[in-house]
């Protein structure tokens, strides 16, 4: 099973996501402490609470609420950018989501639409 956000991340993969699904808040603070100490800043448990980037829900990890790839995706009416006619654009090329594993993600999902 997949939960693929709009740029290619697997939301069933992510910490604040799960942490979120599972209402451990204590899991949570671990998570977002530890991404304070990677990132360089302070991030709080409520900033990082998740249900995913379609779920309507408003509870959306504070790095993606913002995200210029989400708000396109709304834009075009589509799941994740691997709906999209314009895939692969520079706006989603030069994303600092747009691992890897972001792009294999996408492929994946290309490749069902294809079938």
């Amino acid at each position: 099973e997949e939960m693929i956000a709009c740029c290619g991340l697997d939301c069933l993969r992510c910490p604040a996501f799960l942490a979120t699904q599972a209402g451990d808040i204590q899991r949570l603070a671990a998570v977002a402490a530890r991404w304070s100490e990677n990132y360089g800043g302070t991030i709080h448990a409520g900033d990082i609470l998740c249900d995913g980037c379609d779920s309507g829900t408003g509870r959306i990890n504070a790095f993606c609420a913002g995200c210029r790839i989400k708000e396109c995706c709304g834009v075009k009416g589509v799941t994740n950018c691997a709906h999209c006619d314009e895939y692969i654009c520079e706006l989603l090329e030069g994303h600092p989501a747009f691992t890897d594993e972001a792009r294999a993600n996408l492929a994946c999902v290309r490749d069902g639409l294809a079938s």
